[in-house]
């Protein structure tokens, strides 16, 4: 008997793994077994007796609601005893179970299972404890190929395994197989037909959404389901299984796909998706033959930065212009809602707005940043900033943003933190570098007790305790120091240094190319002497979002997060 010397409570721990098995009282019936044992034999109050539950979830791992919320109870130090059912009720996986175990252990918690019926405050009932639960996890894995073993069976004669049907398909209640879809049906032969003809997979996409027919979940189609429509063998009859590892990753070895030919009525004949399929393959082989100009390496300077300010919708790549005199060649964009969802009425823009204007307005930050000491308002340093030809048509710039600058630039932040001009030329590249080694330490640490536990728990010869516990305290200092200095650099960077870092990459980057001498930014020139890919990685260093309507830039998030509103003249006309 366990005596309740303290007012820790005991954890009672139910778990079921099926719906079928909550629907069958199986959770009532561990409840009341484990409250009569701990009431009559344990003797230990209602009042400390907690019940932490889990319906209808596996025992592989630990990923479970109410087992975290007893696990941080015991850390906490909340809980004297452990108890559950049986042994396979808290886990299934060895591993698993070692390591919660060496946190019982810890914190000085019994762990007691009614099923098994051992004690394990003693030697010979750990090692019972632990031949148990490798049993328990062989018969997991065996299961797990069992069942395995009857899907492959049930698709080598023919029978559907219970997967979503795919598009152009609906579920047959009583022969228990797909059949074709009255409604998608034709749309899958619509595909191929136009596909046929135009041989791309960009142009069926577009005419899909702009006809407002939807994929099979309700969504917009893209040209991934489009390729996907015109490979699955269905479509031509054929049923296809085990083909891919779970959730969609590696294709699995060919023999151990199951492929059965004219197991169902085709939607398209054989002859036509084989025709769509070499077609998709051709254009594959393309991209791969030398010569090929590939996507990777041609640049757009704003891709992923740019939001549409009609309606908030990201804007997409639309394509590369044509080289200009100067040889500055710019991408055009459009809304990605109007592209694929005809739902916009935005206009679209190009390098050609966008570009001169954020990097004028980024050469304006550098000055007034230079001018810092000489800025005796949020008023004087605005008219800075909107000095440039660039500008001549904004009015302003919107007020919260233009005072979170002027805080950050004067040292007279709101929010009361303290601030010095010098921040302004410090490295944040130091910072940076410091963080990376304090991350590194951090998974060395880790890696380092995860071995050590294993060392202990499973090696051939198995370290003393007391070595254990003084290696693993050590490990684990460590690990706290440098996940507290770590905490304390990105506070200090995100609070101190945020404006600074960005201003100083800025003025470095324009200096460098002899362009930042305090007049106007040619960009066209500017641009196509810095190059595509040296462009790309100053805005992607820089800049956050654009948010643009057409040939208007209305606003510019920054990578510290202060965004800059502009306020146009014609909005008062």
């Amino acid at each position: 008997m366990i005596d309740n010397i303290n007012s820790r409570k005991t954890a009672l721990y139910v778990r079921v793994s099926t719906v079928y098995q909550v629907d069958k009282d199986s959770l009532p019936h561990q409840k009341k077994e484990l409250t009569a044992y701990c009431s009559h034999v344990l003797h230990v109050p209602d009042d400390l007796i907690e019940i932490y539950e889990d319906a209808g979830v596996s025992g592989k791992n630990t990923d479970r609601p109410g087992f975290q919320r007893m696990m941080a109870d015991i850390r906490a130090g909340r809980v004297e005893n452990v108890v559950v059912h049986k042994i396979d009720r808290i886990s299934r996986n060895l591993v698993d179970f070692s390591l919660m175990y060496d946190e019982f252990k810890q914190c000085h918690v019994t762990f007691i299972s009614l099923n098994e019926q051992f004690d394990t405050s003693t030697a010979i009932g750990e090692a019972i404890l632990k031949i148990i639960l490798v049993f328990a996890e062989l018969e997991r894995k065996m299961t797990s190929e069992r069942v395995t073993g009857v899907m492959i069976g049930r698709a080598e004669a023919g029978l559907w395994n219970g997967a979503r049907v795919p598009y152009g398909w609906k579920w047959n209640a009583e022969a228990k197989l797909p059949e074709h879809d009255e409604a998608e049906a034709p749309v899958v032969r619509k595909i191929f037909e136009l596909y046929l003809q135009t041989g791309s997979t960009s142009k069926v996409r577009d005419y899909l959404n702009g006809n407002n027919i939807k994929t099979k979940r309700g969504g917009w189609w893209t040209t991934k389901t489009v390729a996907d429509i015109l490979r699955n063998p269905i479509n031509c009859g054929d049923y296809r299984y085990n083909y891919r590892e779970s959730g969609r990753r590696a294709l699995k070895d060919p023999k151990d796909v199951v492929y059965i030919r004219d197991a169902f009525p085709p939607i398209v004949p054989r002859e036509t998706q084989a025709e769509a399929v070499a077609l998709l393959e051709s254009h594959k082989l393309a991209v791969n033959q030398p010569g090929f100009v590939h996507q990777k390496d041609i640049f757009h300077a704003f891709a992923g930065h740019l939001i549409c300010g009609t309606c908030g919708s990201p804007m997409t790549v639309v394509k590369k212009d044509k080289v200009r005199n100067s040889g500055f060649r710019p991408s055009t964009y459009t809304c990605s809602a109007k592209r694929n969802k005809r739902t916009c009425t935005g206009p679209g823009t190009s390098d050609v707005t966008v570009g001169p204007f954020v990097f004028n307005y980024i050469s304006a930050l550098a000055r007034a940043a230079a001018m810092r000491e000489e800025i005796r308002s949020a008023d004087e340093m605005e008219k800075i900033l909107l000095s440039d030809e660039t500008f001549r048509d904004v009015a302003g710039l919107g007020s919260e943003g233009l005072a979170e600058l002027y805080a950050l630039l004067t040292g007279e932040h709101p929010d009361g933190y303290e601030y010095r001009p010098d921040q302004l030329t410090g490295s944040a590249a130091d910072r940076m570098d410091e963080a990376r080694q304090l991350r590194e330490q951090i998974e060395r640490s880790t890696r380092a007790l995860d071995r050590l536990k294993k060392l202990y728990l499973f090696g051939d010869d198995t370290i003393p305790e007391k070595e254990y516990l003084e290696t693993r305290a050590e490990l684990e200092g460590e690990r706290v120091k440098a996940e507290n200095a770590l905490r304390a650099l990105n506070v200090s960077m995100a609070t101190t240094v945020p404006e600074s870092a960005f201003i100083r990459s800025a003025a470095s980057f324009l200096i460098a190319h002899e362009i930042h001498k305090g007049g106007h930014i040619d960009y066209p020139t500017f641009a196509a002497a810095v190059g595509d890919k040296g462009i790309r990685d100053f805005v992607d260093l820089t800049v956050d979002k654009v948010t643009v309507s057409g040939k208007r830039v209305d606003a510019i998030r920054m990578k510290n997060g202060i965004t800059h509103k502009f306020i146009y003249k014609s909005q008062f006309e």
